[in-house]
């Protein structure tokens, strides 16, 4: 793997920037998705953008729509990397630790994440116990994109299982993952959720839970599996 420079200095995450392929694919699949969620994803450029000439062609701060995006695409190449902003950029860490097992997973989840970008997002990565306490802060500032989910209590089992589906029939369109260990937790809590297994006899396995989670962060919104 990178080391930790090779990993910020890359921005695996692609967080703040979009091709232009990105973009116009983002801004297509949000026009279907603010139909069907109660928080409005969009994406707005962090800088003015700009023709070769020096005119500007949407300012910093505007809303980028797909009228802007037409535009874009006279000028730019579909590889050209534009400085945006949008608010569903978060990672939010679903572990709890009320018991030494799931202190266990949940630091080494934390660590695992925390040093993706060699740490360059540690602002974009929120750590909630419960899916009842993400269920809350949705309402105010949590907006993720991806939520990794490790250890949970067994004797919330039912609690959990509600405050996910009432969060999924809410926005359907957040990503989550479930991460199984082979002795602190060999079994899922949520199912039909893509799975990412950590076993301590495989030394490989917390670096392809990395490129799992970089390959699920970055790929584009499809509409079709919600």
């Amino acid at each position: 793997m990178a080391g930790p420079n090779e990993h910020k200095s890359s921005n695996v995450l692609k967080i703040g920037i979009s091709t232009m392929t990105d973009l116009e694919e983002k801004v297509k699949a949000f026009r279907t998705i603010n139909l069907n969620v109660k928080k409005r994803r969009f994406i707005i450029a962090r800088e003015d953008i700009k023709d070769s000439n020096g005119t500007v062609l949407v300012r910093k701060g505007e809303d980028i729509d797909l009228a802007k995006v037409m535009l874009l695409r006279r000028v730019f190449k579909p590889d050209d990397v534009i400085k945006t902003f949008q608010p569903d950029e978060g990672i939010v860490l679903l572990s709890d630790m009320s018991s030494p097992a799931g202190v266990q997973l949940s630091m080494d989840l934390v660590t695992q994440v925390m040093n993706i970008g060699g740490g360059a997002y540690e602002a974009f990565i929120d750590r909630v116990d419960s899916f009842k306490e993400m269920n809350t802060l949705l309402s105010k500032a949590l907006f993720p994109k991806l939520v990794i989910i490790g250890y949970l209590s067994r004797e919330k089992i039912q609690e959990e299982v509600a405050y996910y589906s009432l969060i999924s029939r809410a926005d359907p369109y957040i990503r989550m993952v479930e991460v199984l260990h082979t002795t602190i937790k060999p079994l899922p809590i949520i199912p039909r959720l893509r799975q990412i297994i950590i076993s301590p006899e495989d030394k490989d396995s917390w670096k392809r839970f990395i490129v799992e989670i970089v390959t699920e962060y970055t790929k584009n919104y499809s509409i079709e599996e919600r």
